[in-house]
């Protein structure tokens, strides 16, 4: 049932305070929830991208750091994975966790929604569904190229718009849409995986490399 007019209103109301007040890291926690991996298959997707051991990766979007782990694993002690995101929330979440695990070749990186920030040029920036959050894409690809070591690549996972309402609220993108943003940003298509179902997964790089 939809909501009306003074419902909508109060309704937008609690979910902003509640957001403020931890729902955020319940989402988190959630996400990272093992039993997501049943479906989103996280050492299928990373053995696919045949990761160096001593390589740069910068997890992009990295939320609490689902994929954060699996990628530190593949790196090895020799390698760095940057935990990149704009939420304090969530870098707090990695820091702790990193501690926990005593994972010390992970470095939560506190992003700006247009920049990075990365502190070194990397091997691989891997994203998950967060690709589609983004604002200005084509610009701020075109602008990570910089940030790329000679060879390096963009990995991005990201959910198919299948279904009815699917993509109604700018949460999925077509595989397509993707592809075609990133070859205006300057990069050409190296593979296209299909490891997910509900998920596309292509690998871009330079297109001057």
């Amino acid at each position: 049932m939809f909501l009306t007019f003074p419902y909508t209103r109060v309704a937008l109301l609690l979910a902003t305070v509640l957001l403020g007040t931890g729902c955020a890291g319940w989402n988190y926690q959630d996400m990272a929830d093992p039993s997501r991996d049943v479906w989103q298959k996280p050492q299928g997707v990373v053995e696919k991208l045949a990761i160096g051991r001593g390589a740069r990766v910068a997890d992009l979007g990295s939320g609490a750091g689902y994929f954060t782990w699996h990628l530190a694993k593949a790196v090895s002690a020799r390698g760095t994975v940057y935990a990149v995101d704009t939420d304090p929330t969530a870098l707090d979440m990695i820091f702790k966790e990193m501690v926990a695990r005593g994972t010390p070749n992970v470095r939560p990186v506190h992003a700006e929604p247009h920049n990075p920030k990365l502190p070194e040029p990397v091997d691989l920036v891997f994203s998950c569904n967060t690709y589609h959050q983004m604002n200005d894409r084509v610009a701020y690809f075109r602008s990570l190229a910089s940030s790329l070591r000679p060879g390096g690549r963009v990995a991005i996972l990201d959910a198919h718009p299948r279904g009815f309402f699917s993509g109604l609220f700018g949460d999925r993108i077509a595989k397509e849409d993707v592809r075609s943003e990133m070859e205006a940003a300057g990069y050409r298509l190296v593979n296209d995986y299909d490891v997910v179902e509900s998920q596309h997964f292509q690998v871009f790089a330079k297109a001057d490399s």
